[in-house]
């Protein structure tokens, strides 16, 4: 009964996506065959497993073509970042968004107690795929340490996952209602701010977990020490009586953590139904209709905590990056982290195109083209992941004068990766709409984009001055498209 109710969110979902496509409402042929392929559940997770599995074979060299059993146990550990990160990323922004359409409202007048869980069954099965991209490297950690540890090391992934839900429901449960008062966009940045801040000490610690393993016989009693912590403890799978009990208290602290936010979820779902109906005064825009969508964009995120997150998650993503260039100091560290900026503006395509909920019925009312919808969303995209290269940059410049070369790509590229996703996901279609997020076109937007970053890297290290021209070029060529 729990699956078919589950299977009906998700059609429900699927269906409201749909809609929300002109090319496709317009034409039931090519609705019906849109939604017989994304609006099945188990088709869906079929082919997200499959695909998750495939690219996790990317990982099984680093983990079995490694000397030291030991290190092939630490760099299993800080691959298990990945489904945490995906898991709650994927859980804090399609919270809000299935919310937003309305999904549960039918459930509000029945006598359900915890339909809160609903929303989390939902979410976590669309996001239990992510952990077969570690079961390549669980065998090659089995192949190295012996079949235990390979299967408790896959047993971490999923309580990496768990943990990574968990606190998406953490973030909406706790910032996922629209703010409202004075001061409420900057209260919610705050929030958001706070948010981050906590995501970012995962990448503290697996930054200290390369530097333990790198001195590994000399802090071998530090290495034991943080083994409490995750994602140091995966690395325990050496010591399967240690793992396994660590394994029972993680997951005896995420249950109750996560049955008890469960519980409060429902109240929020109301909460939250209700507060999105509330509407304010309308406003005399005196900025351009692309900017003026840009600006709407942002007002919605900052009243939202989860969609905030998501748009700065690409920010979050290159801390790493961000903290080598520092260290360094370097014009190509520069270089480095500019690129990160550009490959990461893309993963803010899933929030913006949940910004607007059930609001394309509000903008197909608008006189609003195609094009000036894509532009406003191009600046929704790039406003975060450029004012971070910018002023990165030009803090890094404080170090290397020469890193100021950079300056021009911190400002072009994102908007050449942004624009290319834009590109791909709106292919075809000819009017205002919420397009399919397919992995197909996410792989495609990811293939197309490693191709630009590739070659300017390239033609930088030919000549830094050839990369400026090129991404100009491709900048030019996307702008004219979008306003075709």
């Amino acid at each position: 009964m729990e699956w078919e109710i589950v299977n009906v969110l998700y059609r429900e979902m699927t269906y409201k996506r749909l809609k929300a496509n002109p090319q496709l409402s317009t034409d039931w042929n090519k609705f019906i065959k849109a939604f017989k392929r994304s609006g099945s559940l188990k088709r869906t997770l079929l082919s997200q497993s499959i695909l998750f599995g495939i690219f996790g074979l990317m990982l099984f060299p680093g983990v079995y073509y490694v000397k030291d059993p030991s290190g092939s146990a630490v760099i299993y550990a800080s691959y298990c970042m990945l489904p945490l990160i995906m898991a709650l990323y994927g859980t804090a922004v399609t919270a809000q968004y299935a919310v937003s359409l309305g999904l549960f409202e039918p459930l509000l007048s029945l006598p359900v107690r915890v339909g809160g869980k609903y929303l989390s069954v939902m979410l976590l099965i669309t996001q239990l795929p992510s952990v077969l991209f570690l079961l390549p490297p669980a065998v090659a950690l089995s192949l190295k340490l012996g079949p235990v540890a390979g299967v408790l090391g896959f047993a971490w992934a999923f309580i990496g996952t768990m943990l990574g839900h968990t606190l998406g429901l953490l973030i909406y449960d706790r910032f996922g209602k629209a703010s409202g008062g004075k001061f409420s966009g900057l209260k919610t940045a705050f929030k958001a701010f706070g948010i981050l801040l906590v995501m970012s000490l995962f990448y503290g610690l697996n930054y200290l977990q390369r530097y333990v393993a790198s001195h590994y016989e000399t802090l071998k009693g530090v290495f034991e020490r943080y083994s409490v912590a995750y994602p140091f403890s995966v690395s325990t799978v050496e010591k399967p009586l240690l793992s396994l009990g660590l394994l029972a208290v993680y997951g005896l602290v995420i249950g109750v953590v996560y049955v008890s936010t469960v519980r409060r979820l429902w109240r929020r779902i109301s909460e939250g139904t209700a507060t999105e109906r509330r509407g304010g005064r309308a406003r005399l825009s005196l900025h351009s209709p692309a900017l003026a969508l840009a600006l709407k964009d942002f007002k919605i995120a900052t009243r939202n905590t989860s969609l905030l997150t998501g748009l700065l998650m690409p920010v979050v993503v290159i801390i790493p990056s961000l903290a080598g260039a520092l260290k360094s100091g370097s014009e190509d560290s520069a270089l480095g982290f500019v690129l990160a900026v550009g490959w990461t503006s893309a993963i803010a395509i899933d929030a913006v195109l949940k910004i607007d909920g059930r609001a394309f019925e509000v903008l197909h009312s608008l006189p609003l083209s195609l094009r000036t919808f894509l532009r406003g969303k191009l600046v929704t995209m790039t406003a975060v992941p450029v004012t971070a290269g910018l002023l990165a940059v030009l803090g890094l410049s404080l170090m290397n004068p020469g890193s100021l070369k950079v300056l021009p790509l911190a400002l072009l590229l994102p908007v050449s990766t942004a624009g290319t996703t834009l590109t791909v996901f709106y292919w075809g279609i000819r009017e205002v709409a919420l397009p399919q997020t397919t992995w197909k076109k996410m792989l495609l937007a990811l293939f197309a984009n490693g191709l630009i970053i590739g070659a300017t890297a390239g033609l930088w290290y030919v000549e830094w001055f050839l990369s400026l021209p090129f991404v100009l070029l491709v900048d030019v060529l996307l702008l004219w498209h979008l306003s075709r």
